[in-house]
């Protein structure tokens, strides 16, 4: 019997249900219901055969939305069972957005627990109930190879935040290189999951994917209290959350009295990350391992990784006087160059174009976790996917600015897009100011802007920062590293965040709150 597909997610399943079938593959915190990957496999091949039946198209894709729970999970493997890629889209994109991926995807079938809007077109395929519908504990399926390795198998939409969200296939190259990469943590036998997608790759690698009980994955609704309890219950040796759920998490800890819940590897991502947040994680997490993995929606993780001992030292360092954030050495299978922001992109080769160290530039990657297309979007590929005319390696452009040391570790400072250019020239780069002053003043969060018309620099705190802020002390910094002195706001709210995410920080609106605050307070001075 043939028991490889070429979908990897779906080939390491059937594997681990041959050879480890009553272990289990993913519990629900929320019913503390579990799967083994035996019966993983056999809700999956089930919900496959009702997917075709609803409507959905071998070869194709289906839209998928809804809450990280067992059947989220059946559901997704139960599409690779019948070569049918789900699109992860975030219902909380607009409506516009939502049927403009929803037309690129030419889907037929939306799988998803809520309500279906009927103009969409679409077949409404519930997945409630497709981890125990099953009327069978065999399997009854003769596998057989329905994709190449660079066949699409999961698409995920990027964020959107420069535009319209753009569709980026993952293939099992991409996949197969993480899970190799991953595997190498034997010690790592459960995943607490607060990515759907992560909930999916940890099943692959052999892991226990344990599936949150919350009613949002967003950083700053995620109720701290009852996951750092499912934590404890259900098992969290490896755990991969953002900045703020971490932030969250620590303060928790220090005001609740709580032990720490038994984490082994604590992962965070954010191309800007603040050292004090990190020297905090660390002390209220001792017996855990702190790790910075640097990656993007088009770059599957990890594309450099610096743990938090190098990262606390170098942010203490060289942050401190305006360095940037290290975003340390490359990963396996991956390499990273710093080229121009503007170039000829028809005559590009990586060994022309590359910066000399600690010159910034874009960070451009490239690698067997590097995706190589976005989906129906060749206007936009043509800009960020670059051909080497020389060695044919395809390059991706990350719109990250940064720079490589002269020990060869990558650095970020900023966004492309967030680039500052004041009044009388010269380029400001936010993210580097930002935790240049967080590291001065211990802040984990805070946002640097610029008001063009005042020509006024601002370094902003939200209403509950624990920042201890001494002027003196960041006009030095300011100084040292020849920027421009900043003015301290404190807000009366949290800095404010981005609609899809909640987590992160929206510069603009945070300008149009500092200049409406300091009106106010003209005002009220009369």
């Amino acid at each position: 019997m043939n028991h490889y597909t070429g979908n990897v997610l779906l080939d390491s399943l059937i594997v681990s249900a041959r050879d480890r079938p009553h272990d289990e593959a993913v519990i629900e915190a929320k019913t503390g219901r579990s799967l083994s990957f035996h019966e993983l496999l056999v809700c999956a091949t089930d919900a496959g055969r009702s997917m075709v039946a609803s409507g959905a198209e071998p070869g194709g894709n289906v839209v998928t939305t809804g809450s990280l729970d067992l059947d989220f999970v059946v559901a997704c493997f139960g599409a690779f069972s019948e070569n049918i890629t789900p699109a992860l889209l975030d219902p909380n994109s607009s409506e516009n957005t939502l049927r403009q991926c929803i037309g690129e995807l030419q889907a037929t079938v939306w799988v998803t627990t809520s309500k279906l809007d009927e103009t969409l077109g679409l077949t409404h395929f519930d997945p409630t109930g497709v981890a125990s519908a099953t009327t069978t504990d065999e399997i009854g399926q003769r596998w057989s190879p329905t994709c190449d390795v660079l066949d699409p198998i999961l698409m995920l939409y990027t964020s959107g935040t420069t535009g319209i969200p753009k569709g980026v296939p993952w293939a099992s190259r991409e996949l197969a290189s993480q899970i190799r990469y991953y595997s190498a943590a034997t010690q790592i036998k459960t995943e607490f999951c607060l990515f759907p997608h992560l909930a999916l790759v940890a099943i692959a690698i052999g892991r226990t994917a344990v599936l949150p009980d919350v009613t949002t994955l967003q950083p700053l609704r995620i109720p701290i209290e009852s996951v750092h309890a499912q934590m404890v219950e259900h098992g969290c040796d490896y755990v991969f959350a953002s900045p703020l759920v971490w932030d969250r998490m620590v303060r928790f800890l220090d005001e609740s009295g709580r032990d720490a819940p038994p984490i082994k590897i604590a992962a965070t991502a954010g191309s800007a990350l603040s050292g004090r947040l990190i020297e905090r994680i660390s002390a209220a997490l001792p017996n855990t391992t702190v790790r910075i993995p640097f990656a993007s929606t088009e770059a599957v993780m990890p594309i450099t990784v610096i743990d938090a001992p190098e990262f606390v030292f170098l942010s203490g360092t060289r942050t401190y006087a305006g360095a940037g954030v290290p975003l340390g050495a490359v990963a396996d299978e991956m390499a990273v160059a710093v080229v121009p922001t503007e170039f000829d992109e028809r005559d590009f080769s990586i060994h022309r174009f590359s910066l000399p160290p600690k010159e910034v530039g874009e960070i451009v990657v490239t690698g067997s976790r590097v995706t190589r297309t976005y989906f129906h979007r060749p206007d936009v590929e043509r800009h960020a996917k670059l051909r080497d005319v020389v060695t044919e390696r395809v390059w991706h452009r990350t719109a990250d600015l940064g720079y490589i040391d002269e020990e060869g570790r990558l650095w970020f400072v900023c966004r492309k897009k967030d680039v500052i250019r004041i009044a009388g020239g010269g380029d400001l780069y936010p993210d580097s100011l930002e935790q240049m002053w967080n590291m001065a003043t211990g802040a984990s969060i805070s946002a640097v802007v610029y008001s063009e018309p005042s020509d006024e620099l601002f370094y902003v705190l939200p209403a509950d920062s624990v920042a201890e802020v001494d002027e003196f002390v960041l006009n030095l910094q300011a100084d040292r590293a020849g920027v421009p002195r900043p003015i301290v706001v404190r807000l009366s709210t949290s800095l404010p965040a981005d609609v899809r995410h909640n987590s992160k920080v929206d510069r603009p609106s945070v300008l149009r709150i500092v200049q409406s605050q300091r009106d106010a307070n003209e005002v009220a001075r009369g």
